[in-house]
């Protein structure tokens, strides 16, 4: 039978790393890597969402920071989609009865709620926040799709 053998395993520097791993400090790495590093935002955008979920963010602290990433978190969910005048949310398998929207302004947004009620179950509300005062916001129901325009 065969047995196991260690093989010798060896760590090679170039000159150029070596002098560079020496000469750069920390400070200087770490800001280096978070250039290059282009998925760090979506790292930080994906854990927000995740304490937002968890409650131990309040939406109310989010609204102020950056109200917009709300809306793409709804539309993340729902496998939605911005248009450029409106939203599409799709909803195969929902009829027009089933859907109910409901809208609220304040001073600095429009509020959108779209609930969808089906017997047997509690209903299924999502707050659509758009950004804007007095919106002008119409909702059609069309192939299976919510299409909220202004």
């Amino acid at each position: 039978m065969s047995e196991w053998k260690r093989l010798a395993l060896t760590e090679e520097e170039s000159g150029a790393e070596k002098q560079q791993h020496l000469s750069s400090p920390p400070q200087l790495l770490h800001q280096e890597f978070h250039q290059s590093a282009d998925h760090i935002h979506e790292v930080r955008d994906m854990h927000t969402h995740v304490l937002v979920q968890a409650g131990m963010i309040p939406e109310t602290n989010l609204a102020d920071v950056n109200p917009s990433q709300r809306l793409d978190w709804v539309l993340q969910e729902l496998h939605g989609m911005r248009n450029p005048d409106g939203l599409t949310i799709p909803m195969m398998g929902v009829s027009a009865e089933d859907v109910e929207i409901n809208i609220m302004s304040t001073d600095s947004e429009t509020n959108v709620k779209v609930t969808i009620r089906e017997e047997g179950h509690e209903p299924f509300e999502r707050v659509l926040p758009l950004t804007g005062e007095n919106l002008d916001v119409q909702a059609h129901f069309v192939n299976g799709q919510l299409r909220l325009r202004w």
